[in-house]
């Protein structure tokens, strides 16, 4: 290439990556997939810095109502099925919850209210607009709004705000929304790390699980984080979502850069992929299929020389209070891993470890977030693990000897 595009490094708004001509690798026909599967609710596990935020924005722009895409989707795969139909006709409800965390409940409960704000007021003109101002929706919503404007009011009042809102957009389109949640699990995660768990636990149970779970408004929802939904305990009310990991063949190819687009954007920026970027990013299998950390292969594509990129992208404290508590036998398997090798073990990915701790549960962590990837499933239970590469490698020594 003659002029080399930017790198969207930190920037995963796929409106201002196609419009600003960032550099794009071709992953629209998730699109169809998502339709075609027709999950009512689906969740997709994937490690950090993989490319969630960005698909779930790209599928934010692709079915918004609201907004005019087909310039942004111009020359993408998905234009050249039968559902490019189906862009722009069906009202979206989007967050992400990615920043709503704190060192309190009180700090964690302000960044949602901040992030649930933002979604209420893109409907306000439309509500005003479309709703008779003596029924019930334009009350409740008006309600909501002041709620969340108001910095004193009690997180309590938020309990049914996400089905409430999913309800007032259905009432506005008679269209029911499709409801995108990116990293729904770090509000919990950071309520683990602050021991303020027990606390919002009860409260993120309804808030999910009334918006996702026997919502006649809702049309379909989509979620992605790192930890799978776990089927007891504060979740016990939303257990219905198709959970995909980095194990199941659906999805597999979209999170993360395969070896041929890895290789085909090395190139664009006068890079090889040699047998030291191999052993430094590569590693992962999704269901089978290799797959680089796209965050370190546009790292070392920018800067052109080998780094642990991956390192401190984000807190690791759930990994290392995890560790802390594993057990001998844990430790036994581990040893074996931090050679290099690869070694068999039992792991459950049917719930999280935040809510059950087992070396089951810590070992499909560790997968989920990356940290191991499965090279063989022998049977229900039983797999083949091994750490990816040099630069996780790296992560992990930093993280045990801390």
């Amino acid at each position: 290439m003659d002029k080399k595009k930017p790198l969207p490094i930190g920037n995963d708004e796929f409106r201002e990556v196609r419009e600003q001509g960032y550099y794009y690798i071709d992953k629209s026909l998730m699109i169809r997939d998502f339709l075609e599967m027709g999950d009512k609710v689906a969740l997709i596990v994937r490690p950090r810095r993989f490319g969630k935020t960005l698909n779930m924005t790209m599928m934010r722009e692709f079915f918004d109502i609201t907004v005019e895409s087909s310039q942004l989707f111009d020359g993408l795969a998905i234009m050249k099925t039968s559902y490019a139909e189906q862009m722009n006709r069906c009202p979206v409800i989007f967050l992400t919850l990615k920043n709503c965390k704190g060192a309190t409940a009180d700090e964690l409960i302000y960044t949602l209210k901040k992030e649930l704000l933002r979604e209420f007021l893109r409907y306000e003109t439309v509500v005003e607009k479309k709703l008779d101002h003596n029924s019930y929706d334009y009350e409740n919503y008006r309600d909501i709004l002041n709620t969340l404007k108001d910095k004193s009011s009690s997180y309590i009042y938020l309990t049914t705000s996400l089905v409430d809102l999913t309800r007032i957009v259905a009432a506005c389109y008679h269209i029911c929304p499709i409801l995108l949640i990116d990293e729904y699990d770090q509000p919990i995660m950071s309520s683990c790390e602050y021991n303020y768990h027990d606390m919002l636990g009860a409260f993120f149970s309804t808030f999910f699980g009334a918006a996702l779970k026997g919502n006649q408004s809702l049309g379909q929802a989509l979620l992605t984080g790192i930890q799978r939904v776990a089927k007891e305990s504060i979740f016990s009310q939303l257990n219905n979502p198709k959970v995909y990991t980095v194990m199941s063949h659906q999805y597999a190819s979209y999170f993360g850069l395969t070896a041929s687009e890895t290789e085909m954007l090395l190139k664009d920026y006068g890079l090889s992929l040699t047998t030291d970027v191999q052993h430094m990013y590569d590693g992962y299998l999704f269901s089978g299929i290799e797959m680089y950390n796209p965050w370190s292969i546009l790292n070392y594509a920018d800067n052109a020389f080998l780094d642990n990129y991956w390192t401190n992208t984000s807190s690791n404290f759930l990994i290392r209070q995890a560790l802390g508590k594993a057990s001998a036998s844990f430790w036994k398997d581990f040893d074996v891993l931090a050679t290099g090798a690869e070694t068999t073990v039992w792991l459950n990915l049917d719930t999280s470890y935040v809510e059950r701790e087992s070396n089951y549960s810590l070992w499909g962590l560790l997968v989920n977030a990356g940290y191991l990837t499965v090279l063989q499933r022998n049977d229900a239970t039983s797999t083949v693990v091994k750490i990816p590469n040099n630069e996780v490698m790296n992560e992990f020594l930093m993280i045990v000897t801390m």
